[in-house]
């Protein structure tokens, strides 16, 4: 059997680190890479990270490699401001990438920009260079400007992350290797997506939380049509092996996750299976609504549907189509207190007490419902 390589997050966390290090061949498959921040002094970001200087982050490199796992590092910006494209910012950028490669050893980058791109790959020839999921590469011709930019590897757009068509064609006619986002939550097509990255690039370097603003306008929508939850482009663990002759390389969402999220996921994707609720594996607005309103689908559920062959095939014609509206409404409830949650919120406390009054398991709340609940812990 084919073994599957995963690319997983470093979430500026050392314990969760050596945690995830110690995941290393968990179900027969491999930890390729460990990604992460470059150091706020170099650039922004997709994901707003910890603060990281330059001393910090070479020894966190360090201990990555000397585990035997590659460092990939995400420079993925879709806005660094008026003075990107000045000499003193691209020589910073591209000299940092040069230096990590040359003398850290660093065998990766994963680059947004087109232009950081072309000139990655000129100061660094062998480097592999990722173009970002921030890169937008959700049709042929959008694939093969990035490759001749010079990436060698590609996150596409989680948009085709169930056209199977195109992923082979993009594969097999650029000869690029395709490195899937597997868990991230956001909307199909999300219309505030651009906005949210531009701010979050900001923030990133700026060193301030990104707030909630975007987290919650998507959770609106969701309210409005449960229906997006199973619009989204996520993969489940079980349904990697769909991919076989196309890919075997996936990355796993969670460098702003809690080391809960992070470890779940990772142990998840890499043993192929996860028997609870599909939120507990889930990040961005999806993840963020099901704590919000304690929802619970049954991941396993989804085996005894025709999900996957229904989404992969079905020309996302939704103007036409209830199928994922009509999911919604069979496997979706709310109400739902796991430990899962409790952990994702930093609430160990409530773990605590829970656990104590019901013997360590976790109840139904008497509030289940089909509906959101206005406030997510009345029923407590």
């Amino acid at each position: 059997m084919t073994q599957l390589e995963f690319s997983v997050p470093y979430n500026g966390d050392a314990d969760t680190l050596k945690r995830l290090i110690a995941l290393q061949g968990r179900g027969g498959n491999t930890i390729r890479e460990i990604y992460l921040n470059a150091p706020q002094a170099i650039t922004g970001s997709g994901r707003v990270g910890n603060v990281t200087t330059l001393d910090e982050f070479v020894e966190v490199v360090r201990a990555i490699r000397e585990a035997g796992i590659r460092v990939d590092i995400t420079m993925n910006s879709t806005c660094d401001g008026g003075d990107w494209y000045e000499k003193e910012t691209l020589d910073r950028q591209i000299g940092f990438i040069r230096d990590m490669h040359e003398q850290h050893g660093v065998e990766a980058v994963t680059l947004a920009n087109p232009f950081l791109i072309e000139q990655a790959r000129k100061a660094c020839p062998d480097l592999e260079i990722s173009a970002s999921v921030l890169a937008d590469i959700d049709c042929f011709s959008r694939a093969e400007a990035f490759a001749l930019a010079g990436a060698n590897t590609m996150t596409v757009d989680t948009s085709i992350n169930r056209d199977l068509k195109l992923l082979r064609q993009i594969h097999e006619k650029l000869g690029v290797e395709l490195k899937l986002m597997v868990n991230e939550g956001c909307l199909n097509k999300c219309p505030f997506r651009k906005f949210h990255m531009n701010l979050i690039s900001h923030k990133s370097q700026e060193e301030r939380d990104e707030g909630t603003s975007f987290s919650f306008a998507c959770g609106d929508i969701i309210g409005r049509d449960a229906g997006q939850i199973f619009k989204s482009n996520w993969i489940r663990p079980e349904d990697l092996r769909r991919y076989e002759g196309i890919t075997r390389f996936f990355k796993i969402v969670g460098r702003d996750m809690m080391p809960s999220k992070v470890l779940r996921c990772a142990k998840a994707y890499l043993g192929e299976s996860y028997d609870g609720n599909l939120f507990d594996l889930l990040c961005s607005s999806i993840g963020y609504y099901g704590i919000e309103f304690r929802a619970h689908i049954d991941n396993k559920a989804l085996d005894k549907t025709n999900f996957f062959k229904r989404t992969s095939t079905c020309n996302r014609q939704c103007q036409r189509c209830t199928y994922c509206a009509d999911l919604a409404d069979d496997l979706l409830g709310y109400g739902w207190i796991t430990r899962e949650m409790l952990e994702d919120m930093g609430q160990t406390q409530m773990i605590a007490a829970i656990e104590a009054q019901f013997g360590g398991t976790y109840p139904v709340c008497r509030s289940y419902s089909k509906t959101p609940l206005e406030n997510p812990f009345q029923s407590l």
